[in-house]
């Protein structure tokens, strides 16, 4: 290329120049039959350069590099953030279990569960899901009645919107009750016009009975949710650190629409439940409105994560919980050697006149020898606190020790 085409083409040209436009090719005039080599190098409508990709050009050198950033002071607390989306979308497995003789009751700042006071009865199992335009929440339980022959337990699946409002949620309850099968269904929807279509049936054997109704939540001030929403709710709320009273409005199997309030304590608690301590928890009462006036009939005890560590009602003497029973040690089932020789007469004939002749021995022994009868108390008062699963071990190792002594 020769000395004059080096000095027309120009790698940063001026910014902001005087332009000619007739200088540059009309696009619907019929292009001239040169060859490649020869073509004026014009700018086509397709290859002009955005605004946007003057400007990050622009800016580029001036932009801090990540090193300055690191260093940079925000003046923001990183807890203050309000946690994402995902902050409550977990599932998570309870126990249910019976509390044995007494009925739910927890005022103390530090309660503990033995397993002589709790009797497992089922599972409960919570998940929440994220969807395009808010939260699917599933949840069902199955739990053993009476002597465990019969169960009960429920279904749950239900919608929700980022700010949860209830798009749909459909409930299910079966019980067995002598030798008849009790379903209880509540199924709401909303509408565009937030107008709830709610539909609530009873289904005894196969008689089944079906009512359905609308209810109108346009003026309401609070939140319309349901068991499920519920739940989402009390994640959502400790996972943003909230304390005080969030309102809402429910609806109940029967089709009672019930006030509600959720009070969540600023004072932390600590649960133990078996063998594992749940430090820092945050309580939550759940109150209802009976004649005007709240009343508490459920509590909740949950981590700063949105996990719960127990639930209870007021009344009932069942509770959700989430550590399980620890596993029962199986001890070995050893078979006595005089169960074995009764099968062999002449083998049991010869234990009954060792056992006699054994028995004789070490009582005349014993009686001759009056200074080891402190010995062998205390060997058998060791043998019945430890109840070593091997005897001739523990035995050999306890004179030994004797001895030493």
């Amino acid at each position: 290329m020769d000395a004059q085409g080096d000095q027309d083409m120009r790698l940063d040209p001026p910014l902001f120049v005087t332009c000619d436009m007739e200088q540059f090719r009309d696009p619907n005039k019929k292009r001239a039959a040169n060859d490649a080599c020869e073509e004026l190098d014009k700018l086509d409508a397709q290859d002009e350069i955005s605004v946007s990709s003057i400007i990050s050009a622009l800016l580029r050198p001036i932009e801090p590099s990540d090193d300055q950033y690191k260093v940079c002071d925000w003046g923001i607390n990183p807890k203050q953030f309000m946690p994402t989306k995902q902050a409550i979308i977990f599932k998570e497995q309870l126990f249910i279990s019976k509390l044995r003789n007494t009925n739910c009751k927890l005022n103390e700042n530090l309660k503990i569960f033995f397993e002589r006071e709790l009797e497992q009865i089922g599972r409960f199992c919570l998940n929440v899901e994220e969807s395009f335009d808010g939260y699917v929440i599933f949840s069902s339980s199955k739990m053993k009645k009476g002597k465990g022959m019969t169960e009960c337990g429920h279904q749950l699946k239900g919608k929700y919107d980022d700010k949860f409002l209830l798009i749909c949620e459909k409930r299910s309850e079966f019980d067995r009750i002598d030798n008849t099968r009790v379903e209880k269904t509540l199924e709401l929807r909303n509408h565009a016009d937030l107008m709830l279509t709610a539909i609530r049936e009873t289904k005894i054997n196969e008689e089944v009975q079906r009512f359905k109704a609308r209810i109108d939540i346009k003026d309401r001030d609070h939140v319309f949710v349901l068991d499920g929403g519920i739940m989402l709710l009390m994640r959502h709320l400790v996972c943003n650190n909230f304390v005080g009273n969030f309102e809402y409005y429910t609806m109940n199997l029967y089709g009672r629409v019930l006030r509600c309030n959720l009070v969540v304590s600023k004072e932390r608690k600590e649960v133990r439940i078996f063998y594992r301590t749940y430090k820092n928890v945050v309580h939550i009462f759940t109150q209802q409105c009976f004649n005007d006036e709240l009343q508490d009939v459920a509590e909740t005890f949950m981590t700063p994560e949105g996990r719960i560590v127990l639930h209870y009602w007021r009344g009932y003497n069942y509770l959700l919980h989430a550590a399980c029973m620890p596993p029962k040690r199986k001890e070995p089932i050893l078979p006595k050697l005089e169960l074995m020789w009764r099968q062999n007469e002449q083998l049991s004939r010869k234990f009954r006149e060792l056992k006699a002749l054994n028995y004789e021995n070490a009582t005349s022994y014993l009686s001759s020898n009056s200074q080891l009868a402190d010995f062998m108390q205390d060997y058998v008062l060791n043998l019945l606190r430890y109840k070593p699963s091997n005897v001739l071990e523990f035995s050999i190792m306890f004179f030994q020790n004797m001895s030493k002594g």
